[in-house]
């Protein structure tokens, strides 16, 4: 029956009214989770966005990443990775000094020093001719090649140094993995060789076995030749004493004592040059003596000869 009744203009106001009030708090409700909604959303982007763009492959993301987060990994993985390498030094040096014997004794003292050793050593007093000199081959650790050479300045003047760097790394690994392959296979045939039914398949394991182990002893070898090349560096030192060059790297003398040094080496040049020419003159004076003998010689026989020939025409007898 309130149904039917005609409505009155205050209860359509009434009706109007709580309609749009109940319309204003469901949008109000739907834009208040919506927005939560978009928060929680962006929330997510935002903690998510690096991670996602590292695992998707952004290449400009991660390495923008990479550098600003990392700089520190990178260092240790350069350095890692360079004292992975593998690097046989090489070098020669020479020193000249008026003493070679006792500086060869001295570099021999310091290469003990330095945890290496020396594999040959040659010296030589000189002559008139050649000066002395000493020659010596070090092996010194890697690591204490410079620090030597440095040594080696106290000794004498260091006239030249030559060192030469080769990285080895592809061939040590490439030995590495070889001698890896036939350790497992000779690992295998003696297996097999312990399986063997017959005589024959045990022969025939066993001749295999023996090459593979040969080949495993050969390549064992030479990667230890590698690594004490590698570990021991090889320093060739030629010790001389040579006057010209000790001159050439020593200040000139100036005044009185430049002056008599100067007329002493001119007349220790003037008596070499005098004892040069008599011992290159001595052997042709002893020929020539020798034949002058020999000629004084033959002309007295024949004088002799002359004086007992007896007279034409005249006979033994006639004089009696």
């Amino acid at each position: 029956m309130e149904a039917l009744r005609p409505r009155t203009p205050a209860r359509r106001r009434a009706g109007a009214l709580a309609v749009v009030v109940t319309a204003t708090l469901l949008a109000a409700g739907c834009s208040g989770s919506g927005s939560d909604a978009a928060s929680d959303g962006a929330f997510e982007t935002s903690e998510q966005r690096v991670p996602a763009g590292a695992v998707a492959g952004d290449e400009l993301g991660a390495a923008a990443y990479d550098g600003a987060e990392s700089p520190a990994g990178d260092v240790d993985r350069a350095a890692a990775e360079a004292a992975a390498r593998e690097v046989i030094t090489t070098g020669t040096a020479t020193l000249v000094t008026e003493d070679p014997a006792d500086a060869a004794a001295r570099i021999a003292t310091l290469t003990e020093q330095a945890g290496g050793r020396v594999e040959r050593r040659q010296e030589s007093r000189g002559s008139d001719t050649e000066p002395a000199s000493a020659r010596l081959t070090l092996r010194l650790p890697a690591d204490r090649v410079n620090s030597t050479l440095e040594a080696l300045r106290s000794l004498g003047d260091v006239a030249d140094v030559s060192l030469t760097k080769e990285d080895v790394t592809a061939t040590g690994r490439d030995l590495d993995a070889r001698i890896a392959a036939l350790e497992t296979s000779t690992a295998r045939l003696t297996e097999l060789m312990a399986q063997a039914g017959d005589t024959e398949d045990l022969l025939r394991v066993e001749q295999e076995l023996a090459s593979r182990q040969g080949d495993l002893d050969a390549l064992k070898a030479q990667r230890a030749d590698l690594s004490d090349r590698v570990a021991m560096s090889t320093l060739e030192v030629w010790v001389t004493a040579d006057e010209a060059a000790v001159a050439a790297l020593a200040p000139p003398a100036t005044g009185f004592r430049g002056g008599l040094e100067a007329g002493w080496d001119a007349l220790a040049a003037f008596g070499r040059a005098a004892a040069v020419t008599v011992g290159a003159v001595l052997p042709w004076l002893a020929v020539a003596g020798v034949l002058a003998l020999a000629w004084r010689a033959g002309a007295g026989l024949v004088r002799r000869a002359r004086g007992t020939r007896p007279a034409v025409g005249t006979t033994p007898g006639d004089g009696a």
